[in-house]
Order: structure tokens, then C-alpha cells, then sequence
């Protein structure tokens, strides 16, 4: 597979050519410790179908979606994710720190740019993409997954509201889904599954043998939107930074074992997606940018492409090491040099970082 290298002392990752998709993600904390918390599929050295979409072919690490969801609405295309995430990825400019690329082929008239960088002395990845040009309006994010290994404990922004799909996420026999449908989620602490009882959407992994699909809606009063994974067994904790004005929502993917059919087969597990995202879940293009329950509360669930003004999506996401005992994160503040993470206790740990990427 062909991709893009790019490193500092802290980080190491690449861009594959095809769907952007950030790979071999390692980052080194103080001490010399590497921790590669990003999922791979399973299949990934496998020969699979050729009608296959790419996107499950190279499926790793974070890659940028356009539209993010199911395609329907921009002819021709009906890969999940859309182009951004299927296409390949033409590399303009790189150097020791940073990658810049280009996609093969416009969505909806608009050309997509791909920033990528890690800077010394931070264990910090920084993307920007840039969609210049078009007509339309468009549901966008990212797709960032990592691997269980050991146990996570979850923590956002405060939120505005949480629910489920209106649909089934799957159908069985062949999927089994873990949520009921079509909820509000009054406690993500306690949300109702599909088959009686309730669940902790705070911790994963989730109970063996589904899938789940649930969104979270940042409180637009927030300045900064955030999502957070606690490992504390292995004594790191991973966070993600947006502007929630143009990601105001954050889809969550518990995968664990819940698709028995191809590729799938029962053996994707342990797999998180915290997808930082402008859309009304992943069910379709024409779902986001009609009527739905969260644009009827004045939050975005498409973002608007225009020849006069280009649309800019900053993300960062990154790890830092935490001291015994620190839990889920409480808040994510902004500090001289990077942000502070603490946990409910006051535990707290730093992550040097230029926040600015992010909120301008």
C-alpha cells in the first residue's frame, strides 16, 4: 500500500494515497515509552473481493469523510464516506513534519485539500482539510478508531443532548445491534438496549457480540468541543480537539463482534470510532441535510459549500501520559504552551499543543 511518511521525535504516522487514512501511528511518550493506540483491520493483509469499497480494504487510524455517511444524494457515488474516504490522495508537498495532498476528483464541485502535521516536542497529530469551491450542503467528519486493548472510560464536552439512529443499526442474524433505536439518552450512563436493560456508554468495551451507534450533541455554549479515552491500565490517556462551530457533533462506533457477514465475520472487536463530525449520524448524505431532530434544534448537520468562501475543518487529536489513578476526563482547559486534561479527582496531566490550530 502506498502512502505518505511523516514524523517528529514524538510521533510517526502516514497518509495512505488511497482514502487518507492515517497509518502506523505510534507516539513516543516521555521515557521512551510507544504507544500505538490506533485500530487496523483485521484484514488488512488479506485479499478481499474486488467490488470491495476501498475504504474497508485500507480501514485504519482517522480519515477524513465527504460526505461522512451513506451516498446518496452526489451521483455516481454510493461508496460509504464518499470520495474523500475511498478516493486517492495526489501528495503536492511534504517534508520531515508535514504532508500536504490533494484528492483525485472534486465532491459536489468542491476540490479537497489535506493538511497533516506533528511538530517536536509534542505528541500531538494536526489535520486540516480544506474544501474550496462547490455547490451544496454536505455532511462532513472524521473517523478516528482506536483498539481496545484494555479497558477505556469516555468523557466529551459537556453535551447538549445524546440519542440513537432513527433505524436499526443492524439486522439480524447478520448484525446485532445493541441500542434501541430512535432514543434521547437522558444518562449516557444508563442507555437503553435493544434487548431490555440498560448500559454504560461511558465505558468500553462495550458487551460482546454488537454493535452500537450513538451521537452526541456538543453544547453549542462551549467554547471547545472535545472527546477523551481514558487507558488507565496501560497509563495513557487519548483526546481529540475541534472548533464543535464546524464539528458539532460526535458520533460514537462501538464495533465488537456484532457483523457476521464479509469482511466482518464476527471478528471485529474491540474497536472504537470517535468521529468528530457535521451530520446527522452515518445513515445518509439526504438524511443530513434534511429535516432531522438535531438540525430542528439550530445545531448543523451539513456544512455549506460556496465558490465565495472555502470550508476549513482543524482537528487535532493526540495522547499523553497520566499518573496512577487518573480516570475519565472532567475538562480539557487551555494552558500556556498546550491544554491541561483533569480527571473528577484533580488529577491532571498536560499535552503541549498549539490550540490556536484549532479555534483560529
Amino acid at each position: 500500500m502506498n502512502s505518505f511518511p511523516l514524523s517528529s521525535d514524538r510521533v510517526s504516522l502516514a497518509v495512505t494515497e488511497t482514502g487518507g487514512h492515517l497509518s502506523d501511528v505510534v507516539f513516543t511518550l516521555l521515557g521512551g515509552r510507544r504507544i500505538s493506540p490506533m485500530h487496523v483491520a483485521p484484514w488488512f493483509d488479506e485479499t478481499l473481493p474486488d467490488d470491495t469499497p476501498p475504504i474497508l480494504k485500507v480501514l485504519r487510524g482517522d480519515f477524513f469523510c465527504a460526505p461522512f455517511g451513506g451516498s446518496d444524494v452526489i451521483a455516481g457515488e454510493t461508496r460509504v464516506h464518499g470520495l474523500a474516504a475511498n478516493g486517492d490522495w495526489r501528495l503536492t508537498k511534504s517534508g520531515p513534519g508535514f504532508v500536504d495532498a490533494v484528492l483525485d476528483g472534486d465532491v459536489m464541485g468542491a476540490t479537497v485539500g489535506k493538511h497533516v502535521a506533528v511538530r517536536p516536542g509534542e505528541t500531538v497529530i494536526y489535520q486540516r482539510h480544506t474544501l474550496s469551491g462547490g455547490i451544496g450542503r454536505l455532511p462532513i467528519g472524521h473517523h478516528a478508531m482506536l483498539k481496545a486493548e484494555s479497558p477505556l472510560q469516555l468523557a466529551f464536552a459537556p453535551l447538549l443532548t445524546a440519542l440513537t439512529p432513527p433505524g436499526p443499526v443492524e439486522v439480524p442474524p447478520l448484525g446485532r445491534p445493541l441500542l434501541a433505536q430512535d432514543q434521547v439518552i437522558a444518562d449516557i450512563r444508563r442507555a437503553r438496549r435493544a434487548d431490555g436493560g440498560t448500559v454504560d456508554l461511558t465505558m468500553f468495551p462495550s458487551p460482546d457480540g454488537f454493535e452500537t451507534i450513538w451521537m452526541a450533541v456538543t453544547d453549542p455554549a462551549q467554547s471547545l468541543g472535545w472527546s477523551a479515552a481514558t487507558a488507565a491500565e496501560e497509563g495513557w490517556v487519548w483526546f481529540g480537539i475541534k472548533d464543535r462551530r464546524v464539528l458539532p457533533e460526535t458520533l460514537l462506533w462501538f464495533s465488537n463482534g456484532g457483523r457476521d457477514y464479509p469482511p466482518w465475520n464476527g471478528r471485529h472487536r474491540r474497536v472504537i470510532g470517535i468521529e468528530e463530525i457535521c451530520g446527522y449520524f452515518h445513515v445518509s448524505h439526504a438524511g443530513s441535510i434534511a429535516g432531522n431532530p438535531v438540525a430542528a434544534m439550530g445545531i448543523p448537520t451539513a456544512v455549506t459549500l460556496s465558490p465565495a468562501r472555502p470550508v476549513v475543518v482543524s482537528y487535532v487529536f493526540g495522547l499523553a501520559a497520566i499518573p496512577p489513578g487518573f480516570g475519565a476526563v472532567q475538562s480539557i482547559v487551555p494552558s500556556p504552551g498546550g491544554v491541561t486534561l483533569a480527571d473528577k479527582a484533580g488529577r491532571e496531566t498536560y499535552s503541549a499543543c498549539d490550540l490556536s490550530f484549532v479555534t483560529g
